[in-house]
């Protein structure tokens, strides 16, 4: 698919009115959306006294653990992004994105439930310098909105337990190019 048809794509689900996309959502999206909008919302975060902030973002033993596989992950963003259309699929604040975009990604989306993650990738794009080949919208990822077969490589990171899983593969098999690569 060609680059600028997609992002001319990206544009258009970008205007698709606020009210509009979340009347869209059943009930289960819209608690992930709140959950995930809250967790994500810095000035909340540094509002936290340290005994609170350990209760809900000190789990170390965890992030520990995920070592390994966050470098395997890191590892295969940097061997499968290079000139490619990348998605960070429901991205969070957008670092695999980040990261592909880095490794020379052509365009480099990422795609989140979350305004408040969208808008913290943006920000995060912007002070890493690749905000020129980086993109994030807010989405529901059971239903992308893009267009089929426009992805070349996705990541799909701690996440898959948020989806309905009936949705989310076909999903992903729609927008993934014949031929294109996904690291779970």
């Amino acid at each position: 698919m060609d680059v600028e048809v997609l992002k001319n794509r990206l544009r258009e689900i970008e205007t698709i009115t606020n009210q509009q996309w979340l009347d869209s959502l059943d009930d289960r999206k819209k608690r992930e959306l709140e959950f995930h909008d809250a967790d994500r919302d810095t000035a909340r975060i540094e509002s936290l006294d340290k005994d609170t902030y350990e209760k809900l973002y000190g789990n170390r033993k965890y992030y520990q653990a995920t070592g390994l596989s966050n470098a395997y992950m890191d590892n295969w963003i940097r061997e499968n992004a290079r000139n490619r259309v990348f998605l960070d699929y429901a991205c969070g604040n957008g670092g695999n994105a980040i990261k592909a975009a880095k490794y020379g990604a052509t365009l480099s989306i990422g795609l989140d439930i979350s305004r408040v993650s969208v808008e913290n990738a943006k920000r995060e794009a912007e002070k890493a310098g690749v905000d020129k080949n980086t993109y994030f919208i807010q989405a529901d990822a059971e239903n992308t909105m893009l267009p089929d077969d426009s992805i070349d490589a996705i990541i799909c990171s701690g996440m898959l337990h948020h989806l309905d899983l009936s949705y989310t593969f076909p999903e992903l098999r729609r927008i993934l190019w014949p031929g294109g690569g996904t690291c779970r």
